[in-house]
């Protein structure tokens, strides 16, 4: 394992452990400040809107995928979303979960997983697997005789029973099999061996529904992209598929190709995207007003909402960030944030997506220097918050978006 990936497996699972520190004991000395989403006419959310709408009365599910870095990639203020959303409008299960299954690169807190035998992963962040990373940027190659175990959980860790299974893989020359089981009942096998590289999804609805996925490989290699795993309800879904270390530049080598039909694939409504934490300290962003940045930002958002035609689209600004200033040892806000944000909410609206500024929520600039000494909520480096912190920021993007569906609900 070369040492920059070591690196990065160390800040994830710093972070994962973070996520299962309690609640700081004391009431934190910050607070977000009440931040609007920006979606004149609310065009940029209608068809999530219409979507959830629809949930309500018992007749889907409102589908919405959360891209972003390290922030969602330990499911961050993901989670908290998830959980305003599917206590008002119905827990319709995890929906897509990526193959990293490995807190490496990922962890989601509403599944369990475990693995055996021999896994490797490959990201978008490094590249290595001829662009084809599947819906979440990670594929896991698990060869034969390795397998993995998932479960849908509740807050209380408890088991959630699903009624419908996918399994996204690739197909290829040389390949061997794979195998799918629900509560230890095989219910699925097949050759993932073609004569080109192609992706492949196994599905299968239960009525009676399971509480344990297993899937593997046998006689050979059979990389897999990740699984859907749904309760089979009327709901709404909140899936986090954030990856360690990526930025925008990690879209656009990596995922042009292989993204968009599998994003087309996934039919989802509503697509988020929380990318820029990696790209603060960008030199495009300090002359001006960032406009040579406005490039880069805008690639990655369009290789992203390529195959999701028709779809609502939310691009979140990333957190505050600050800086130790090596000349003289002092605590500095990052100067290029607020052109960062600027940018982002002009790409935004350049694509007919709303927009929601974390930067904004958390008091604008500098605020990552008080965030970053506020009890229970700062983690030493002025970039990352705690769990706690990400709870608070979470529950002020669900504000802003509730109050802004119960606006067009309301005809407003």
């Amino acid at each position: 394992m070369t040492r920059p990936l070591t690196l990065l497996a160390a800040g994830l699972l710093a972070l994962v452990a973070l996520s299962l520190a309690a609640e700081p004991a004391e009431a934190a000395s910050v607070k977000p400040v009440p931040t609007a989403v920006v979606d004149p006419g609310h065009k940029g959310l209608a068809r999530w809107f219409t979507a959830l709408k629809a949930a309500s009365e018992g007749k889907g599910v409102a589908r919405a995928l959360h891209y972003g870095d390290s922030t969602i990639a330990a499911d961050g203020l993901a989670r908290t979303v998830r959980a305003r959303l599917t206590t008002r409008f119905g827990d319709a299960g995890p929906g897509f979960v990526s193959a990293g299954l490995n807190p490496m690169w990922n962890q989601r807190s509403d599944v369990s997983s475990s693995r055996s035998g021999d896994w490797e992963w490959r990201t978008i962040l490094l590249g290595g697997a001829g662009g084809r990373y599947g819906l979440g940027g990670i594929v896991g190659i698990v060869r034969s005789g390795g397998h993995a175990v998932i479960r849908a959980i509740d807050a209380a860790k408890a088991p959630v029973r699903q009624r419908h299974v996918e399994l996204w893989y690739q197909g290829g020359a040389g390949y061997g099999s794979y195998w799918v089981s629900a509560d230890d009942k095989e219910i699925g096998r097949g050759a993932a061996a073609a004569a080109a590289t192609e992706d492949r999804r196994f599905s299968l609805d239960m009525p009676d529904g399971f509480e344990k996925l297993a899937f593997g490989a046998s006689g050979g290699t059979v990389p897999v992209y990740g699984v859907v795993l749904e309760t089979g309800n009327p709901g709404a879904t909140w899936e986090s598929l954030g990856v360690v270390g990526v930025g925008s530049r990690s879209f656009t080598t990596y995922a042009k190709t292989g993204l968009p039909p599998q994003m087309a694939q996934r039919g989802a409504d509503l697509v988020v995207v929380m990318l820029g934490g990696n790209e603060a300290g960008f030199p495009a962003l300090l002359s001006r007003e960032g406009e040579a940045y406005t490039p880069i930002y805008d690639s990655a958002l369009s290789t992203i909402l390529e195959g999701a035609k028709g779809a609502s689209c939310l691009v979140v600004s990333p957190l505050d960030q600050g800086f130790v200033d090596e000349a003289d040892g002092a605590e500095k806000a990052r100067p290029g944030m607020k052109n960062l944000v600027l940018v982002q909410s002009r790409v935004a609206t350049a694509h007919g997506c709303a927009f929601w500024s974390t930067w904004a929520a958390m008091g604008g600039a500098g605020s990552a220097l008080t965030w970053g000494h506020a009890r229970g909520i700062g983690t030493g480096d002025l970039v990352h918050v705690t769990p706690y912190g990400l709870q608070l920021l979470g529950d002020a993007l669900a504000d802003a978006l509730l109050a802004d569906y119960d606006a067009w609900a309301a005809g407003g």
